[in-house]
């Protein structure tokens, strides 16, 4: 179910992913709220995030280079080669 759950192509409801594996919806709803299984859960997405960070920011510097101003500012911050304008 945590597969399921994770898979950023799957689209379907938590719901259509609970009858394709067999998990009654009691059971799937104890589950998340068992610290274990949230845990395993966000561990599992960083691994999957961290492994999808190069391709981020691939994409981000190439809305940068088509002069799309919110992804030239989000590029500056990101970088911290952003003015403190705290500081103006």
């Amino acid at each position: 179910m945590a597969d399921l759950l994770l898979n950023p192509e799957d689209r379907r409801t938590k719901t259509d992913k609970m009858l394709e594996v067999g998990v009654p919806r009691r059971t799937f709803y104890k589950w998340m709220k068992d610290k274990r299984y949230v845990d395993y859960i966000n561990s599992q997405i960083g691994q999957y995030t961290d492994g999808e960070l190069s391709e981020v920011w691939k994409a981000l510097i190439n809305q940068c280079k088509r002069g799309n101003i919110q992804a030239i500012k989000l590029f500056f911050e990101m970088k911290e080669l952003h003015p403190d304008t705290k500081s103006w």
